[in-house]
């Protein structure tokens, strides 16, 4: 295996990178030449790229590969550990290793835009920001969570979309990272990275977009490997989105700021794992998530927060508020086995989508939960 670091031959000290580049690796090696060839030819230059790739225990050979471009990319650093269960535990080794006044996290099957790491670090350098966001864009069959499409020196996560995506793929300049004492969730294959993008976020002086050049590609795995395709145990994966949450409740105070930030984590978080993983479990285990659900649906959805849901959601959010498990699987099934009819005339000059119960007087759902309103950021890209 190849040194993690070069022998020191007592040589002057290379300067600083303008950016390190961590990228955990396992068993990816299929996607390995796509990825770190991006890195390779960005136009910022070896010299000031420094990459560190942290292979998790690849058993796929992905290790070996890794060690043959070190011996000729002068810029790679590899490092080999034991397999650690999720991306948290190699981004952090990764980082704590970083030299450059950005560190940029590129995940080993997704690959970068051969300018973005000059673009992104030029509007750092320019508007002292502390988190930028570079566009990003899906490929493989994989959508983009938001499109970043605007150009903005400075936004907040309440008047922009940027809220919509805190995965790791964006910049973030290193003594920002340090004084937050900003970390991953270490194990979890899931959202290990939620806490770091929120506390990044939440705690920044200047958060920037760059929405004029495709900076990120976002691929799918043809053999959904990805990790937000895994199956979980999602009862205990809500109980550590609780844990999330009452950070965020931490950080920001009951109200409309609050309630705009939750509605991201109503649709991401929560109420997303009700659909084809909840189907997938039987009586009991349906009834583990509801009840795992519940605490957080009491904790933060206030009436903005329903409101601003898609009754699809809605009506998830209002069965498991009032332990509608029943009630809960048809409408899953709604979204999930059968096509959805067309809107539903009320009879008001309002319209409402079809799902099941509708003005049930067994059922006693309030028309509020069905009801067709304009489409918020997650409905409309």
């Amino acid at each position: 295996m190849a040194p993690d670091r070069p022998p020191d031959t007592g040589g002057p000290v290379p300067r600083e990178p303008a950016v390190s580049v961590v990228v955990p690796v396992h068993n990816t090696r299929r996607y390995l030449d796509r990825c770190l060839g991006s890195a390779f030819a960005q136009s910022l230059g070896p010299d000031a790229v420094e990459i560190i790739a942290v292979d998790d225990g690849s058993d796929d050979g992905s290790g070996g590969w890794l060690d043959e471009q070190a011996r000729t990319h002068p810029n790679l650093t590899v490092v080999h550990q034991p397999p650690s269960g999720g991306a948290g535990r190699p981004r952090n080794v990764g980082m704590d290793r970083a030299r450059g006044r950005y560190l940029f996290f590129l995940d080993s099957d997704d690959h970068l835009g051969t300018e973005a790491l000059e673009r992104l670090t030029a509007l750092a350098d320019t508007h002292g920001s502390d988190v930028v966001y570079g566009r990003i864009v899906g490929a493989g069959g994989r959508a983009a969570p938001v499109d970043l499409h605007t150009t903005s020196a400075r936004v907040t996560p309440f008047d922009s979309p940027v809220y919509w995506t805190l995965a790791a793929y964006k910049l973030f300049r290193r003594a920002y990272v340090q004084k937050r004492e900003l970390r991953f969730v270490e194990g979890r294959l899931l959202a290990e990275d939620l806490p770091f993008g929120i506390g990044a976020l939440l705690g920044a002086e200047t958060v920037s977009v760059l929405g004029d050049y495709d900076c990120y590609y976002l691929h799918g795995r043809d053999d959904d490997s990805n990790a937000s395709r895994q199956d979980l145990d999602w009862a205990e994966h809500l109980g550590y989105i609780a844990t999330v949450l009452a950070r965020v409740a931490d950080l920001v105070p009951p109200g409309p700021d609050r309630d705009t930030l939750m509605v991201r984590h109503f649709h991401g978080e929560i109420l997303a794992q009700f659909a084809a993983p909840y189907l997938a479990r039987d009586a009991e285990g349906r009834r583990a998530m509801a009840k795992a659900a519940r605490p957080l649906v009491e904790a933060y959805l206030t009436e903005r927060v329903l409101a601003a849901l898609p009754p699809r959601l809605r009506l998830r959010a209002h069965c498991l508020r009032t332990g509608r498990v029943a009630e809960l699987d048809e409408v899953v099934r709604a979204d999930t086995e059968r096509e959805l009819g067309p809107p539903v005339a009320g009879g008001d000059g309002r319209e409402y989508a079809a799902y099941p119960y509708f003005r049930d007087p067994g059922r006693g759902i309030p028309d509020a939960c069905y009801e067709l309103r304009p489409a918020g950021p997650a409905e409309t890209g």
